[in-house]
């Protein structure tokens, strides 16, 4: 039977990292570590979508951040209003898979440590002379997440152009699945956990896969697994 990851997957996947993490290095130690796996994490996702615009030879703007984006989720997953579009974009969120598989499967004191990291780290990796503010998230603050892109420019052009890139993308292979991006980011942890902690790391990264195979099926563990060969760095081939 073919396994289909989603957003919930990868929200659970870090969460249960980040719960092992604490059980075995205590809350202070363990965030430094989640901290630091999301910063690469994100930057190393960031730069992969530079390195597509790059290829379609379109500048590194706030716009193209947009554009490139390596993820989708469902319909009505999300939900998302545009406050400002000119110059500055600011968007609420009041809606979003994360925080509810956190929230859902009692996991949101290690999930919302994600969101205190991913959006700048996405934003450095891809071109770290662009700004954007993160003023809330629905994981942290118990409000919207409210986030101010600086420079976008949604003109109604802009936002037409916006639109066109990101089907075009989508069909052209940008958006990566779900199993990628899990994978991803259990390569970052392992990646981590083994340089610092040896076998105490991978103690860890055991627990917090056994309790995902709890959840979503030893198949689920084996996907996970089969992506730690793949280079993350650099775009898939």
């Amino acid at each position: 039977m073919e396994i289909t990851f989603t957003a919930s997957q990868h929200a659970i996947l870090f969460a249960l990292l980040a719960r092992a993490l604490s059980s075995h290095l205590g809350p202070e130690k363990s965030e430094a570590v989640i901290h630091q796996a999301v910063q690469r994490y994100g930057q190393q996702r960031g730069h992969r979508m530079a390195l597509r615009a790059q290829r379609d030879g379109e500048p590194l703007s706030m716009l193209n951040y947009m554009a490139y984006a390596e993820w989708r989720v469902g319909p009505g997953e999300t939900e998302q209003a545009m406050a400002e579009l000119v110059p500055d974009a600011r968007s609420f969120i009041t809606r979003c898979p994360w925080h509810k598989a956190w929230l859902g499967s009692d996991l949101l004191s290690y999930g919302r440590l994600y969101c205190q990291e991913i959006d700048h780290a996405l934003v450095r990796g891809f071109n770290p002379e662009l700004r954007l503010d993160v003023l809330s998230t629905l994981s942290n603050d118990d409000r919207p997440c409210e986030f101010v892109y600086h420079q976008a420019n949604l003109t109604p052009e802009n936002l037409e152009l916006l639109d066109e890139k990101k089907s075009a993308n989508q069909q052209h292979g940008a958006v990566m699945p779900w199993e990628y991006h899990a994978g991803h980011l259990f390569h970052v942890f392992k990646s981590l956990l083994h340089m610092e902690y040896g076998d105490r790391g991978e103690a860890i990264l055991q627990e917090a896969l056994t309790a995902f195979a709890l959840r979503f099926g030893e198949e689920s563990v084996q996907v996970i697994l089969s992506c730690q060969v793949l280079n993350f760095d650099g775009l898939p081939n």
